[in-house]
This record gives structure tokens, sequence and C-alpha cells, in this order.
């Protein structure tokens, strides 16, 4: 997945909040949306995405969600909360997740140096002594830093499998002697000191789950989180998926974008939809409800910033000031993530103070441009009319 896309209207004046276990709070009324649907629809009709879903989420439940224009512009197949695509580096939320559920379990602790769980070594090479651990992966200061054009052509597969699975490409990329190493996967800062956004942390980190579960990150997270939030339509692989729900992924210019496979799918390749993201999002901001992968005080360590005042790393983005596990804090005060891929762009993030979520997914691509951007602005501000 692409380093995670951050538009500048994101960065309003705010700061990273500690955040507090959420309360249950008492089913509220739902909203009078009659009127921002119609407000959406005429957003879509002016707007170049093929298609799009929305959703609101508050601690009572999902209050909002539709969809708006076509899955597929071809064959006008409408696009509806329900349509699953790819939703690129969203996936990221979930290894935090699975993280704090195998710590829980005994399986790893989240400062333990990953190498006492991969089965081949990685270290920073500028700093070999120095052991890399769990939480610098999930905060992104490892050391470790995305090629792009190394990993657009080594970590896609056409089609929708790949010979070559996360472990072998890691193990390839990272480990000294490894046939595609290089000391420019690395930045020469030592672990901890250093933000950079890196997709081969996330896959290094959910490789770790996997040694220390004895299960396939696929299926722990399926078994810990899809199943039990009922997420039935969701996954890591198209053949998991029901083929008439998937969206067809357009480029920037309206072409097509031919199926493709992520190699390291932890970091980007989850397959759902905008409603089960919305019910996964639930699950964070009201951890007491039905199916939650996460007790609140798990919830909370998720979610607090892992930076503090004195022993805050290098090279942070001013957008992003601060990270929880594979959640980001935005400077505004909201938390989430951001996905972005070919034909894929998603937004998923909440207000810890309102506690109250948005979602936003398209099957095809927001450009940094005046157009594109400026539309999606509109969706995204529109959606707060739902409080």
């Amino acid at each position: 997945m692409r380093p995670s896309f951050i538009p500048a209207f994101f960065a309003a004046v705010s700061a990273a909040l500690l955040l507090v276990s959420p309360a249950v709070q008492a089913q509220a009324a739902p909203p009078d949306t009659t009127g921002l649907t119609a407000q959406l629809r005429q957003l879509w009709q002016a707007s170049d995405f093929p298609g799009f879903a929305v959703a609101v989420v508050r601690p009572d439940g999902v209050v909002y969600e539709h969809g708006f224009g076509y899955a597929n512009r071809a064959r006008q197949t409408p696009y509806t909360p329900a349509t699953v695509q790819g939703v690129a580096s969203v996936s990221k939320t979930l290894i935090g997740v699975a993280l704090l559920q195998a710590a829980a379990a005994g399986q790893l602790r989240l400062d333990q140096p990953v190498n006492e769980l991969l089965p081949f070594t990685v270290h920073n090479p500028y700093f070999p002594n120095q052991p890399i651990t769990l939480r610098q992966l999930a905060t992104m200061t490892a050391g470790l830093t995305d090629n792009q054009r190394f990993y657009s052509k080594r970590a896609y597969a056409k089609g929708t499998t790949s010979a070559l699975s996360s472990e072998e490409y890691l193990r390839r990329t990272l480990s000294a002697g490894g046939q595609w190493f290089s000391r420019r996967r690395f930045v020469p800062h030592a672990p901890g000191t250093y933000y950079a956004y890196s997709n081969e942390s996330a896959a290094l980190a959910a490789l770790a789950i996997e040694k220390a579960t004895g299960q396939s990150y696929a299926e722990f997270t399926r078994q810990h989180i899809l199943q039990p939030l009922g997420l039935t339509d969701s996954g890591w692989n198209q053949a998991e998926i029901d083929a008439t729900k998937l969206a067809t992924l357009y480029d920037a210019k309206g072409k097509v974008v031919p199926p493709y496979y992520t190699v390291t799918y932890p970091d980007g390749g989850l397959l759902t939809s905008t409603h089960s993201l919305a019910r996964y999002l639930h699950s964070i901001i009201n951890p007491t409800v039905s199916g939650a992968p996460l007790p609140p005080a798990a919830v909370d360590s998720l979610l607090r910033p892992q930076f503090t005042t004195g022993r805050m790393p290098e090279h942070l983005d001013p957008a992003e000031p601060n990270q929880g596990l594979f959640w980001a804090h935005r400077r505004n005060g909201t938390v989430g993530h951001t996905g972005g891929d070919s034909g894929i762009t998603t937004f998923l993030f909440f207000d810890p103070v309102t506690r109250v979520g948005k979602v936003f997914v398209t099957n095809t691509e927001v450009q940094k441009g005046p157009r594109s951007l400026e539309q999606f602005k509109a969706i995204w501000k529109l959606l707060d009319q739902v409080h």
C-alpha cells in the first residue's frame, strides 16, 4: 500500500488526545438523514467517483450508511454499503488489534524483540546491536522505510493469488543475505528514534503474530476479529468473497484496474464492505458490544498515544503528530487510518471526544489535485450533519 495518504484539510488546529475507555450509552433516536442522502447524491453526480459508500458510527451503533454510484459502471451495478472491495492500509488497524489479543493470551509481548519470534533475523544494518521491538513496528519507528519503486514491483502480483508468500517476501527483503536485501530498506537512525511509514513494518508484525500463535494471520484475524463481529463478507483473498458483491476498481482516468493481489497482505489486503468496516469501528468506539475483539482496557492500550513529551521520535508528520498501535492520531484530534492503492481510497476515523466515527470507501483513487480532493472533502464534511 502506498504510504498513508494525508490530505492537507485534515491538518486543522488540534492536539492528540489521551483516550479513556468508552462507556455504554443509551440508545438514541436515529437521525433524520433524508436531506443528507440527497446532498450526497448530488455530490456523486458532480464527481469523478465511479461509486462510493459512507457510514457514520456512534456508541449506540451504525446510525447512517448509504452507497452512491456504481460498483461496476459498464453493468451499472449499484455501489451499496454491502459492496466489497479492498480497503488498502486501513487493514493495518487489525494488526494492532491482533497484537493485543495475542499479548493478552501470553503469546507475545509488545516490547519483545521481534527476532525472538521470527524464523529469520532482522536488524537495522546501521544499528545491528539494537533490537527491533513489536511496539516499534506498530508505531512505525522500527527503522524500516519503504522503497516505493521496489515495493510496487515485488509486493504485488497480477490476479488474485501469489506463489510468493508474505514470509518469503520479508525474508528476501529484510534479512541480511536475502535476495533483495538492501541498506536502503532502513533509515540511519536507531530503532525507536525516527518515524518512517513502512508497509513492511506492518507485514513483519503480522508475521510475528503468526509465529507466536501458530496460525496464519488470515486465520487468526478471521477467528478472533471478523467472525466474532459477524463480518461474513470479509476476508484476505477474493476466493473467500462472494464475487457478486465485489466492486470493479478504476484508476484516476476511469480505466478498469485489473485484479491484483498484495503479497504482504496484512498491511493492506483486507477485502470488506463499508457496512462491515463501520461495524468494526463501532466495536472500537464501544468495546462493550457483542463480539468486540478487545475489552475497554485493551482498546485504551490500542489507541493511547505512544509518543510522550521528551520522547518524541524525529520526522513525525505534522498532520499525524502521534500514533497508537497502527492507529494514527490526527492533528485535528481524530484517530484512525487512511488507505490508498490502485483503484482504492478509504478513510476510517473517529473523534474520541464526541465518540462519533466516519467511514468512506470508493473504488477509485482520490488524487491530490484540486478536483477529486475537493469532492472528497465536501462528502466528508457533509457526514458531520449526523451527530
